[in-house]
């Protein structure tokens, strides 16, 4: 009898959010892209008990403060993604554990849970929809923020936001997706985390957003032409150099310029130190996780390696790996209980 399900999830980067100004009625906006490494896998079990812990615990409550389940559940997670570095962890954990609860819970049929249901049971894609999209289709995601107004009960009718607001504090639906598509499989990005201060998040990140909100409009505007004009024709063109080229520049605009700004100095040694071996580069969300963008795996593994001896002699522990696109998503795998 089938009594656990095994979920894997990818990280994500995500590039930057699109526009914090407001003025035409919509905010937020992302792009980014879902990674095989590093994933996340964990273990969804029907149990006597309720049992988890940390995080876990968390979303499970969450989960059964909104759907009502004859069944009790256990989770483990078998591999964990890094917290607050960027990758995206708190979606995917939460993501991972609501969609094995359901599909244990409705396995012999009734309610089917769509991934942006599940999204919303356990608020996650308030601000981004990019983490909600990698884990449900994987590849390279381009969404269009969420409605934007002054009005509470205009908002309210809309599901609209009000203010500018980070994923974890805001309660607006995931955004929709305009953009999805699979990027080729020999693109691969390498993939830094300093050991450095971590992204912001909890308190911090809602100040951040009130103190630089809303953004020049001006910037966004210029942000939207690179994105339109450079970043999206290079997806459907293949074209690596001209996509590692559109990564640079958003480094510099809009709201990804202050996250960068308020990083540590390390991520800024790193942009010059891709700047002459790979197509392009970036920070995730609010880093410290850096990545950059090479064709073809030897070249990630070269690049792996460069970045090894680079950040060594600068004395800064780190975590590096490389990783080709997950144009997929997540995975579940059934197995039998190994509980009597």
């Amino acid at each position: 009898m089938v009594g656990q399900v095994v979920v894997t999830s990818p990280s994500r980067l995500h590039f930057t959010l699109i526009d914090l100004n407001g003025a035409l009625g919509r905010v937020d906006g992302g792009v980014g892209v879902a990674l095989n490494e590093p994933h996340m896998r964990v273990l969804v079990e029907v149990s006597e008990r309720w049992d988890a812990e940390g995080d876990a615990f968390l979303v499970l409550e969450r989960i059964k403060s909104c759907i009502s389940l004859r069944n009790k559940y256990r989770v483990r997670v078998l591999r964990a993604l890094p917290r607050h570095v960027g990758l995206g962890s708190m979606t995917q954990l939460s993501l991972c554990i609501a969609r094995g609860v359901t599909l244990l819970e409705f396995l012999d049929g009734g309610r089917s849970y769509t991934i942006r249901e599940l999204a919303e049971i356990v608020r996650r894609g308030g601000t981004s929809g990019i983490g909600v999209a990698a884990f449900e289709r994987g590849g390279f995601i381009l969404d269009c923020g969420h409605a934007f107004c002054s009005n509470t009960s205009e908002a309210k009718r809309k599901r609209a936001k009000t203010s500018f607001l980070p994923s974890a504090a805001s309660n607006a639906p995931p955004p929709p997706v305009l953009f999805q598509k699979p990027l080729p499989e020999d693109w691969y990005f390498v993939v830094v985390v300093p050991n450095v201060r971590r992204g912001a998040h909890g308190g911090e990140e809602v100040e951040i957003f009130k103190k630089y909100c809303p953004i020049d409009g001006r910037e966004v505007e210029k942000l939207c032409r690179i994105i339109l004009m450079k970043l999206l024709p290079a997806v459907v063109e293949k074209d690596a150099e001209a996509f590692g080229e559109a990564l640079k520049t958003i480094q510099g605009v809009g709201f990804k310029k202050i996250e960068v700004e308020l990083q540590h100095d390390i991520i800024k040694e790193l942009f010059s130190f891709f700047e002459e071996r790979a197509l392009g580069y970036g920070m995730s969300s609010f880093g410290p996780t850096t990545y950059a963008l090479v064709c073809g795996e030897k070249r990630a593994q070269k690049l792996s390696g460069e970045v090894n001896d680079f950040l060594a002699e600068k004395g800064v522990s780190f975590f590096v790996t490389y990783s080709n696109v997950n144009n997929n998503g997540h995975v579940a795998t059934f197995t039998e209980s190994n509980k009597k």
